[in-house]
């Protein structure tokens, strides 16, 4: 789930939300120089991807062609599992510019899909609401939609309360809670990286040609002052700073996804594009990109703070607030791909076809032509298709 973001004074704050055992040896890190770490490989827009997995089989029933520029919406797993809910959505894909849907495949520590994980059925960490994946993969298909793994990470409301040993903790050893009631899992410890390496290798293997990592940060919801990280000494340097943490964890997952020949995208605050440190989240915006094929910021408008940008209200100013975001995007990493998250939901202003054109022409003004559009109820109705293009300016 996205969360809503603004900047007070030297720190982030939130406000609002918007609507984990398995077995393996705790490694130490010897080098966090990221360079040595990652092996990149960026996939061409609009070439095929096979699924080749880590341990040499390969998905050979879905061959996703990634369009050019990906324009997509969010939607729950549910609305992917139930074809009453998820046609009416395809069909307004099939008649637009849109190409592509974000599916969670785990949120909140919530497990979506049957995954057979041990540590996820040892914690009842699974609500299957997609009971019949090939018939999602399937539609899928049959439209050309490109199809985008939402993994949320780090944050976990299930397996820190039954192993609090993988939690983030308080001072006095108990589970530490963010302020919206939900724990964290440290993300320092290496039996958390595999547990959720072992989400994304599921997701790969079930077809999915782009994972897409959400919440790959430290809590912000809450005093820093309270957290403890049991597993900081696992790592060589035990005063490495929190972006080298996540800039690690993500080169990580990012050579098993490579491995597959897939996608590597993550979301990102929108505002890190404006700081040059890392916000006390790990996302300092030059070593988070690093790993990534690209990044996906989250440029709502409603969530930057009054006077940000020198604009009084963001929320009344949707190409301006949006248009400067990402031209910093864009200045700080002009060789990366940027995929914005779009608002497609009123708070702080109304937002109806006007707003959402007027976020999709700044993105473009900037010079990027994929985004993604996010309502949390999955309610894109006439007011999302008249402010579409037609289908015919899909690769547009």
């Amino acid at each position: 789930m996205h969360y809503l973001l603004v900047r007070v004074p030297f720190a982030l704050a939130v406000l609002t939300g918007l609507l984990c055992s398995v077995s393996c040896a705790h490694k130490k890190l010897a080098d966090l120089d990221l360079s040595k770490r990652i092996k990149q490989k960026t996939v061409v827009p609009g070439e095929r991807t096979g699924q080749k997995s880590a341990t040499g089989t390969s998905n050979d029933k879905y061959a996703f062609k990634r369009p050019k520029h990906v324009k997509g919406i969010y939607i729950t797993a549910w609305t992917a599992g139930t074809s009453s809910l998820r046609e009416p959505l395809f069909g307004l894909i099939d008649r637009t510019e849109l190409n592509a849907v974000v599916i969670d495949v785990r949120d909140v520590g919530q497990m979506y899909f049957k995954t057979g994980i041990p540590l996820a059925d040892e914690c009842h960490a699974t609500t299957v609401a997609v009971p019949r994946p090939e018939a999602l993969f399937d539609s899928l298909m049959k439209h050309g939609i490109w199809p985008i793994a939402r993994i949320a990470c780090f944050k976990d409301a299930i397996v820190p309360l039954v192993h609090s040993e993988l939690a983030v903790q308080t001072p006095d050893g108990k589970v530490w809670k963010d302020r919206g009631g939900k724990a964290w899992l440290d993300p320092y410890n290496r039996r958390n990286w595999e547990y959720l390496a072992s989400t994304v290798d599921f997701a790969l293997n079930l077809g999915f040609p782009e994972i897409q990592l959400d919440y790959v940060r430290f809590p912000s919801e809450g005093a820093a002052s309270s957290q403890r990280f049991p597993s900081r000494s696992e790592f060589a340097k035990t005063n490495v700073a929190n972006e080298d943490v996540v800039a690690a964890f993500a080169a990580y997952i990012g050579q098993r996804v490579r491995a597959h020949g897939a996608v590597f995208s993550a979301d990102v605050f929108g505002i890190i594009s404006s700081t040059s440190g890392d916000e006390g989240i790990g996302q300092q915006l030059e070593k988070v990109a690093q790993p990534f094929d690209l990044l996906c910021p989250m440029v709502y408008p409603s969530h930057f703070a009054k006077g940000e940008y020198g604009i009084d209200d963001p929320a009344l100013a949707p190409y301006d607030i949006v248009k400067k975001s990402i031209d910093d995007y864009k200045r700080r990493l002009p060789k990366m791909h940027i995929r914005p998250w779009l608002q497609a939901f009123s708070l702080g202003a109304k937002y109806g076809p006007q707003e959402i054109r007027a976020q999709i022409k700044a993105t473009r003004d900037v010079g990027y032509r994929s985004f993604l559009l996010w309502n949390a109820k999955n309610k894109y109705g006439e007011n999302i298709e008249s402010a579409l293009a037609g289908k015919e300016r899909k690769d547009d």
